[in-house]
């Protein structure tokens, strides 16, 4: 017979899932503090890069989510903790407004690219310089 196993954590997106851009999903808040309440650790996910997750906290906390900056983890945060561990100097191909996530990382002499949703950065001038 197969034992159940108490949930030890829970792994919610944010986008979508909470909100969708400045509108929280019906309900979402009080699903959180419920949840909250259960004594079960909570994180959130999400795969967006084209804002910080400051700027995504202040979004989170107009839309009243009780979410702390470290609860957080983004696709930005996966890739600068893999440039940081393989010690790259990244050209960030990143929106102005996620820049903030990768502050005080060595990029002179890129010898790799980051990639995010940044239209404004996508021209032959920029692409050029990531393929040399």
């Amino acid at each position: 017979m197969a034992t159940r196993r108490a949930l030890k954590a829970v792994l919610i997106d944010l986008s979508g899932t909470l909100h969708v851009e400045d509108t929280a999903v019906p309900g979402a808040q009080d699903a959180l503090h419920r949840l909250r309440q259960a004594s079960v650790v909570v994180k959130f996910v999400t795969n967006t890069t084209k804002e910080c997750k400051r700027n995504l906290v202040e979004r989170l906390h107009s839309l009243n989510f009780d979410i702390q900056e470290q609860e957080i983890f983004t696709s930005l945060t996966a890739a600068r903790s893999l440039v940081e561990q393989r010690q790259l100097r990244p050209l960030l191909l990143v929106a102005d407004s996620a820049l903030e996530d990768f502050s005080g990382m060595e990029t002179s002499e890129p010898n790799a690219v980051v990639i995010g949703l940044a239209p404004d950065h996508f021209n032959y001038q920029t692409l050029n310089k990531a393929f040399r």
